[in-house]
């Protein structure tokens, strides 16, 4: 690898960890495009779970107050027999790059429909039932190994809670990070994934998403509540217009 490709990946992780911790995602997608860009898939996945794990982590060390472990505990429900469905599937199937198109296809109409969807009153966190969280963590458990950036696929039910913005961002953060998490070994265990080719790598991107994880704190400070989520509604747009369009329908076999 040529040595300035490491400087634009360090740099890229700085901005996008800004851009994450302003707005709770974007940042891991925006990141991901990135790394394909001088990465196979094979190898930017399971570094761009590295670094995600590092970047929500810091995250929610520097939103720890604001962390909603009730909802934390409702999503993990579902989390863990998602990665494993998710495990079963890639390896039952063994056709991920086939049926990626068809599947971000699904999860781009998702992430719009559910984006604009009429909203419920403003009554807080207890709005909405029981089983939505459990049911997104299986959902995001089990798309994990193939999206790669789950942020944009959660984001819309945090944004039709009516989380505040700081609550918001740390409670999804560790959300991801659960997911991350999840996904090393099964890359590994699945892959065969040799992680000492890209611990350098890897490394380097980790040491820029805390600075920019704290910068991006201090800036958030100063956005009001309604600017927050209307750049959330936003960021959801472009995110699911992105997966929908240029991660599923043009790369279905009828447009390629």
């Amino acid at each position: 690898m040529p040595p300035w490709i490491p400087i634009i990946l360090a740099l890229a992780a700085l901005i996008t960890s800004i851009i994450s911790a302003i707005l709770g995602m974007a940042g891991g997608m925006l990141l991901l495009a990135t790394m394909l860009c001088f990465m196979s898939h094979g190898e930017a996945i399971p570094t761009h779970a590295a670094v995600q794990i590092a970047s929500n982590g810091t995250r929610v060390l520097a939103f720890i107050k604001n962390v909603d472990g009730h909802t934390l505990g409702r999503f993990c429900l579902g989390l863990l027999p998602g990665a494993a469905l998710g495990m079963l599937l890639l390896w039952t199937l063994g056709q991920r790059q086939q049926s990626e198109p068809y599947l971000k296809t699904l999860i781009g109409t998702f992430i719009l429909i559910a984006t604009y969807l009429p909203q419920g009153k403003a009554d807080g966190r207890s709005a909405g039932t029981w089983w939505d969280f459990p049911l997104m963590g299986l959902v995001a458990g089990t798309a994990a190994l193939t999206v790669g950036a789950v942020g944009p696929l959660i984001g819309p039910l945090f944004a039709r809670r009516h989380f505040v913005k700081e609550s918001l961002i740390a409670t999804k953060a560790v959300c991801q990070l659960a997911t991350h998490v999840l996904k090393i070994p099964a890359f590994i265990w699945l892959r065969d994934l040799d992680l000492t080719r890209l611990g350098s790598l890897a490394l380097l991107m980790i040491v820029m998403v805390i600075p920019g994880t704290l910068i991006g704190k201090r800036i958030l400070t100063g956005v009001p509540e309604r600017h927050f989520r209307i750049a959330f509604r936003v960021a959801l747009t472009v995110a699911g217009t992105k997966v929908l369009i240029l991660d599923g329908l043009l790369n279905l076999p009828a447009w390629s």
